[in-house]
């Protein structure tokens, strides 16, 4: 069936007693099949000159802790500390986790990652800790062309390192027109796209050798779309 080639937990999957981006997601959703394993990211405060070099880059959609935290503001303005002390879902009051900790997760369980860049602009310190995260792990580092200005640091360095590759995926809804075939190839091998991509455009990336994954079903109907 076309529908289960590759299930992705977006962002963790998150269950009705787990919060998004949280250990306990994850394990669910593991647990449920997933294929790959969903998560965005945002610098704390204490990023990258923290102790642990590799340990301030947190699993989040949002720039803030308001939507799916009982803490307010932005990442960027708390210590990775104290959210680990202070801060828990809303749902199912679980603590946030870091993508060191979602790294070691999916390595232990053979999981590939989906590791969406939510900064339209990172320090070349902030390029480096993210691609020492996950340079030796089976990854897609994902971005829109907004981002690609962040995206490109971290593969300055990919390059420049013969024993590591990340993959790359460009990021479309389509709503300012599809990407050339060209301009996906210049980020990566993978698109991801909303699920109302034309079938005709999906067989031209196809044909080009460009895998795609669509985002994001939540009902049958949505389903039904991104099979046709």
């Amino acid at each position: 069936d076309v529908l289960d080639q590759i299930v992705i937990a977006h962002r963790a999957g998150a269950s009705s007693t787990s919060g998004e981006g949280t250990l306990a997601s994850y394990k669910h959703s593991v647990d449920n099949h997933a294929d790959i394993l969903d998560g965005d990211i945002h610098w704390t405060k204490d990023s990258p000159k923290d102790k642990d070099k590799l340990g301030s880059i947190l699993v989040i959609h949002d720039s803030t802790l308001d939507r799916i935290t009982n803490c307010k503001g932005k990442v960027s303005s708390w210590l990775w500390s104290s959210i680990r002390d202070k801060c828990r879902t809303t749902i199912g009051k679980k603590r946030l986790i870091r993508l060191k900790d979602l790294v070691a997760y999916a390595n232990s369980k053979g999981k590939p990652l989906g590791i969406g860049l939510k900064n339209s602009k990172i320090t070349n310190a902030q390029a480096k800790q993210l691609w020492n995260t996950l340079k030796n792990s089976n990854v897609q580092l994902e971005a829109p062309l907004s981002r690609l200005a962040a995206l490109n640091k971290v593969k300055k360095l990919d390059k420049a390192d013969p024993k590591h590759k990340i993959n790359y995926a460009l990021v479309t809804t389509g709503a300012a027109g599809w990407p050339s075939v060209s301009k996906v190839k210049s980020v990566g091998t993978y698109l991801h796209a909303e699920k109302s991509i034309p079938a005709s455009r999906m067989r031209t990336y196809k044909r080009a050798g460009i895998r795609v994954f669509l985002w994001t079903g939540k009902t049958k109907s949505d389903y039904t779309k991104m099979a046709k």
